[in-house]
């Protein structure tokens, strides 16, 4: 549970200046390449950790955001083969899903597959992703910008009015936000 959300905002707002930076990055070492994934994994794990805290509005929780997505193909996908997802899913099948936040979130967090895409390997413009309970079916694909434009609509989110109310039936207190 996060008590004061500021420094998480802060630091949701630091992490996406730091992954907009990355658009014109060119040579990717070891090391920038961790550091991503952290900057990354760390940024999404924040936004969660904020909404499951109701330290954001309902509004920011309920938004859904269009990503490609790529269904798998018949070949068995393990830990093994996991990592030649070119070969797993059809990658010109593409569709459109919407897709919360939060789910948006739990992919990365449970993420059994976690490739960013550098096309002609130079700058990075997203991610291919896909959860341990999600990779039998789909393979997200998300623009790296779109984790830019949630973490900074996270980062400046403060609810202005928070509603509490019981669930008799669940025995448990439900928070809304505006």
């Amino acid at each position: 549970m996060i008590s004061d959300s500021v420094p998480w905002k802060q630091e949701c707002l630091k992490i996406a200046a730091k992954l907009a930076k990355r658009y014109n990055q060119k040579k990717w070492s070891e090391r920038s390449l961790f550091t991503l994934e952290k900057e990354v994994f760390l940024g999404l794990f924040a936004l969660r950790k904020l909404m499951e805290s109701n330290k954001v509005t309902d509004a920011i929780k309920n938004t859904k955001v269009e990503l490609a997505i790529y269904p798998a193909n018949d070949k068995p996908i393990t830990l093994l083969n996991q990592h030649k997802f070119s070969e797993l899913y059809d990658l010109y099948a593409g569709q459109k899903e919407a897709i919360s936040y939060w789910d948006i979130c739990n992919q990365f967090i449970h993420s059994s597959i976690f490739a960013p895409f550098f096309p002609f390997g130079k700058s990075l413009v997203g991610f291919y992703i896909a959860s341990d309970r999600a990779k039998k079916k789909k393979l997200y694909y998300i623009q790296l910008k779109i984790l830019v434009e949630m973490l900074e609509s996270v980062g400046n989110d403060y609810p202005k009015h928070i509603e509490i109310t019981f669930n008799e039936k669940a025995k448990n207190y439900k928070v809304g936000s505006a």
